[in-house]
Formats: structure tokens, C-alpha cells, sequence
């Protein structure tokens, strides 16, 4: 009996000292995931051709606010995953606070946002307190750099009083170090047969400004000028372009003048590649599609938001960036302007002839970026990159190659 209590002790501590042995063992370098930092942690990395990192304490637009949980986002309001570029000044952010949805920020503090796979009449989206929940949008990196950057973004859209969800769409993003960025978009709906479990609305330009500030102090004014340029939408095939212009409103916080020129819209509702752009003190953010990425001009209406049928010019909302409250809109006014970043959108799209069934079937790839002041040069990288066709155009790879639309800089 002494015998096999011996046995049985001894056994005991080799399998304890084993347990130990294991729990002091750690990963080899190449198997281990990089740990979240900070932000003064992100401004001493070395800066690498193009690179992603998991932040901790990212906060949007000099917000100084709290965020206690509800209204803002869950676990860590301050997460994010940033996009840094080695011979760019521009970054690229996926913040929780604001849905994981990407924008282009500026050293300005300004930005420009893209937007999701809104739900058919604004059943279901992002921009809530569901929307804002890690367990309805989340984000991995799947490669962190320094040759590619791939982000893929995850979410539900889920409708803003009970949360339910309509559709479950999946994004990915592959970033290369010309400081260009691939997007690809697809989702799958959670209520075949309903029409609210279907989106038809993948994209919307959405600018962005810090607290106390708005669009007349973040878009680029023309010399000599006070008006500002709110919208850039150019033709990737041709020389035309379309532009509008806002006048800020003596006596108003945000409201405005209008004027546009430049070519027929109709023009660039027929083309096979478009550019749309916000040009914004210090760089242009743009985003663009065409018939060989999945968006011909024979299904996708440009919506223009100043002269178009969906009139909202230059009006500012500031529920988003930062979730203050359970809102799909809320406008500034003099008191919330001090509080909290602001956002205005001067154009959006749609697949207005594109069955529900049919916009759930499709992949749509886009090509994102900041351009400087030549717009030629953005010009001729977008249309590099559609002429290469609808099957080399879905390659993850396909923006790696072009020229960057950065050209000499704003």
C-alpha cells in the first residue's frame, strides 16, 4: 500500500512540476499576437512602409468627455485599429466608438468617413447603441504589415430600439504602402424575404470635424474666395468633373450658399468609373468604383446631397463620431458644438436598380485614399486600377502596383 501511495504522490508532483513547466512556457515570436498599446506608444514605433496596430486610448476629434457605458460602446470605448503609413501623414482608423466604421484622418484632426451597408430605410445600421456593441461589429487584423496591411471588418446591422438584426455583412480592407487602400464589401441577410433584412446603400461620403469646429473650418476654400469645396466628384475616364461649393450663412451655425459647376451629373451617372472626393484642408480623401468593381453605372445612383433630390446641404450632425446618445440624428447646436466632434455628408449612393435579392449576391470592391492638390493624378491612378478589369480589379493585391494619388501633396 506504502508502495502505491508513493507511486501515486510522486506522480502528482511530476505532473504539478510539468503544469508549471507549461504554464512558464510562452509563444515564439512569429506565432504571438501583438499586444494593444498606446498612443504615444504608436507615435515612437518605427515607421514601416505600412503597418496596423491595436490602440488602447484612441479618442476622436479632441473629445474630452467620459464615456460610461451605456450610451458608448462596450468593454473599451477608447479601442481602435490604426492604419499608419511610412511616406504619408494621413492615417487610416477603426475606432470602437464609433461602429469600427473607417475614416481617413488628417493631421488636421479633420476626416473623412465611408460608411457601411445601411439598412433599407434606416431600419438597420451601425450609427446606435446596438451598432456600437463589439458583439455586432468587430474588427481583426489579419496581417499587420509592413508589406500589406489586411483588415477584415465584421458586422451586424441591427435596428436602433430593439437591436434586432437584419443582415450580417463582412469587409475587408488590404492597405499598401503607395498609401492606397482596397475595400471590398459583401454581406448576407439575416431576414430572407423581409425587406428589411437587406441593404442597398454601401457607400456615403461622411466628413468629420473636431469639437468647436465645422465644415467652413475643415474644407479647402478656393484662394481669394470664402466659399469652401465641399464636393468633388470626377469623371475616371474623361475629363469632366462636378464640384460644389458652400458659403457659410451669416447669422447661422452651419448653413450655407450653394453653388455648383462643372459638367451634367447625368454625365457621371453614366460613366464606368467614378471619383468622389471631400477636399479638405490639407489633403483629399476619396474613395472610387466602376463597372469593373461590381458598381456599373447601370444599377448605382450617385446621390448628391446640395442640388440633388435629397436636399441636406450643409447641415451637421453630432451623434456620431462619438455615441452620446441613441440617436440616427441629432443637429449641432451652440452648446453640443463645444462637446462633441461633428459630421456632414455631401453625397451618398444606392443600387436603386438592383433587386433586394440581387445587391445580397454581389462582392463590391472600391479603391481609397488621400489625394494631393492634382487631380490628374488621381485621375490616372483610379483609372489604372479599373482598366485592369473586373477579375484583376477583386484581386486583394490589385491596388499594390498603382501610383499614389498623393502626388506632390496638398
Amino acid at each position: 500500500m506504502k508502495h502505491i501511495i508513493c507511486l501515486l504522490v510522486c506522480g502528482w508532483m511530476a505532473g504539478l512540476f510539468h503544469f508549471h513547466a507549461l504554464g512558464a512556457a510562452s509563444l515564439t515570436p512569429p506565432f504571438a499576437k501583438p499586444q494593444p498599446i498606446t498612443m504615444a506608444e504608436l507615435a515612437r514605433q518605427p515607421r514601416r512602409e505600412v503597418a496596423a496596430y491595436e490602440v488602447t486610448d484612441y479618442v476622436f476629434g479632441n473629445y474630452r468627455g467620459g464615456f460610461a457605458s451605456p450610451p458608448h460602446a462596450d468593454l473599451n470605448p477608447k479601442k481602435a485599429v490604426i492604419i499608419v503609413w511610412r511616406d504619408f501623414p494621413y492615417r487610416f482608423v477603426f475606432c470602437h466608438e464609433g461602429s469600427y466604421c473607417p475614416w481617413f484622418e488628417l493631421p488636421s484632426g479633420a476626416g473623412v468617413c465611408y460608411q457601411f451597408f445601411e439598412g433599407n430605410d434606416g431600419w438597420a445600421e451601425l450609427f446606435n447603441n446596438w451598432g456600437r456593441l463589439e458583439r455586432n461589429s468587430f474588427v481583426d487584423i489579419v496581417e499587420a504589415g509592413p508589406g500589406r496591411v489586411w483588415i477584415r471588418w465584421t458586422y451586424l446591422g441591427v435596428n436602433m430600439e430593439a437591436g434586432q438584426p437584419a443582415y450580417r455583412a463582412t469587409e475587408d480592407f488590404w492597405a499598401s504602402p503607395n498609401g492606397l487602400v482596397l475595400r471590398h464589401q459583401t454581406y448576407t441577410s439575416l431576414l430572407p424575404g423581409d425587406h428589411h433584412g437587406y441593404a442597398r446603400e454601401p457607400i456615403e461620403l461622411i466628413g468629420l470635424c473636431p469639437v468647436g469646429k465645422l465644415w467652413a473650418d475643415v474644407l479647402r476654400r478656393p484662394p481669394g474666395s470664402e466659399e469652401r469645396h465641399a464636393l468633388a466628384v470626377l469623371d475616371a475616364v474623361s475629363p469632366r468633373r462636378y464640384d460644389v461649393f458652400w458659403r457659410p450663412k451669416a447669422g447661422t451655425l452651419w448653413d450655407s450658399t450653394h453653388r455648383k459647376e462643372g459638367c451634367d451629373w447625368q454625365d457621371l451617372e453614366d460613366s464606368p468609373g467614378v471619383i468622389l472626393a471631400i477636399p479638405l484642408a490639407g489633403g483629399t480623401p476619396f474613395c472610387a468604383f466602376g463597372d469593373a468593381s461590381g458598381y456599373r453605372h447601370d444599377y448605382t445612383k450617385l446621390k448628391e446631397h446640395t442640388f440633388g433630390a435629397e436636399i441636406w446641404g450643409s447641415s451637421c450632425w453630432d451623434h456620431w463620431p462619438i455615441g452620446w446618445l441613441n440617436s440616427q440624428g441629432h443637429p449641432v447646436d451652440e452648446s453640443s458644438l463645444k462637446i462633441y466632434p461633428n459630421h456632414f455628408s455631401p453625397l451618398g449612393m444606392d443600387f436603386f436598380a438592383l433587386a433586394n435579392e440581387e445587391v445580397a449576391r454581389g462582392a463590391f470592391y472600391s479603391l481609397y485614399g488621400v489625394a494631393g492638390n492634382d487631380w490628374e493624378v488621381l485621375r490616372r491612378t483610379v483609372r489604372q486600377w479599373l482598366e485592369k478589369g473586373a477579375s484583376a480589379v477583386a484581386d486583394p493585391n490589385s491596388a499594390a502596383d498603382l501610383p499614389s494619388a498623393w502626388g506632390a501633396g496638398p
